[in-house]
């Protein structure tokens, strides 16, 4: 188990950063921590572009949109800090800090970026597209971070970096890597997926992170399935080793939520897309190497909150997946004692440990004698059993 302290985001550092840089790409002087009226407009209909034909219409999906500076450059101001947060999140909850990590579809490199700020020793960012890798090694460079990068179309070309790695990541490239409107892009998916496992070390990591659309979301949980069904084990967030869930019922993804640290820009910007994004939304899987075996706990029954509390007429509720599969959580209790009392600061994405609870068919309930404890806080590691 890594034992080290979470970095911060340091976003006050970073957003200068970027404008800085954006202004570099466009050839314009300016402040350093707020864009021009004429600079802003011009970002704005990037983001609008991006979020459109990647989510709505998917006119970008496959495209080399990152061929596009003014694209780029708005990526690099929203998209980017977006995607960057997300990472800082998911990858606290990677048991050990990765010494050697590969970053595949990684575009401007925010996920690499997020990594040696964890502090991984080598990272690699793989993408076909130069002038989004340029970007993202400066970036990484202008923060003193040493950033390798590799031009690779991973379906037509050989993985142009050696050896094995401590976790390869996916950060919202599989559908742009295997769009749905081509032909067999699942079995081309599976096997690609199935070559990145097998260049895992066998304490490694494979990250794949997407959006919560619905969509997207079915597209990571079908995947999982699979995985799980050729013995692949998860480190997070599933606790539950059969089919997910979420699958079997029609219109009901299950995403995490993480708290986003809003820069003035990033408000602004969505004011004027009208994105209402007031937290970090994303699917998401760590997979662990095939040679490794599912996190061992003690024998405790486990779960992941999955929702937010749901107001009842037994008073709130929780939708919660665990080693017994997807339950609700409630309580009988008007007041809790200490223990049970977490059951009252419940938070979406935290895992839990349940026990004496009342169960009825899909439903657990806190009374007295039950106990609550949560056993991995919210975007940090599951601490396994000697």
């Amino acid at each position: 188990m890594k034992n080290h302290r979470t970095p911060d985001l340091d976003i006050a550092a970073i957003m200068p950063l970027l404008i800085g840089l954006w202004r570099r790409m466009h050839k314009q002087a300016g402040p350093p921590d707020k864009l021009q009226t004429r600079e802003f407009r011009g970002v704005v209909e990037g983001v609008k572009t991006l979020q459109d034909g990647l989510h709505s219409s998917k006119n970008l999906i496959g495209a080399n949109y990152f061929s596009d500076p003014a694209l780029l450059g708005s990526y690099l101001l929203y998209q980017w800090v977006v995607h960057y947060q997300q990472a800082m999140s998911v990858l606290n909850e990677l048991p050990i800090v990765p010494r050697r990590v590969l970053d595949v579809g990684s575009g401007p490199a925010p996920f690499a970026f997020a990594a040696l700020r964890h502090g991984a020793g080598e990272v690699f960012a793989a993408d076909r597209s130069a002038p989004a890798l340029e970007l993202g090694s400066t970036v990484c460079g202008r923060y003193g971070l040493p950033l390798s990068v590799r031009q690779w179309d991973c379906q037509k070309e050989p993985m142009p970096v050696t050896g094995n790695f401590d976790l390869i990541i996916l950060g919202h490239c599989l559908e742009e890597i295997f769009p749905a409107n081509q032909a067999n892009w699942k079995e081309r998916q599976d096997k690609f997926i199935s070559y990145l496992l097998d260049r895992l070390t066998p304490q490694g990591h494979l990250l794949i992170v997407d959006s919560s659309h619905l969509e997207s979301n079915r597209r990571i949980l079908e995947l999982r399935d699979v995985l799980v069904q050729r013995g692949v084990p998860v480190q997070a967030p599933c606790v539950w080793r059969g089919e997910c869930p979420a699958l079997k019922a029609k219109d009901s993804p299950c995403y995490a939520q993480r708290e986003f640290e809003k820069p003035t820009l990033i408000k602004e910007i969505q004011r004027a897309t009208s994105i209402n994004l007031g937290s970090l939304k994303m699917t998401y899987i760590i997979f662990r190497s095939p040679k490794a075996q599912w996190p061992q706990t003690a024998n405790k029954k486990l779960y992941r909150i999955i929702s937010p509390p749901v107001d009842s007429f037994q008073g709130k509720r929780y939708y919660v997946c665990g080693t017994d599969g997807k339950k609700n959580l409630g309580s009988h209790l008007p007041e809790h004692p200490a223990e049970s009392r977490a059951f009252e600061y419940l938070r979406r994405g935290e895992l839990i440990s349940v026990e004496g609870a009342l169960e009825t068919h899909f439903a657990l309930d806190i009374i007295k004698g039950s106990t609550v404890a949560v056993e991995a806080a919210c975007g940090k590691p599951l601490e396994e059993a000697p």
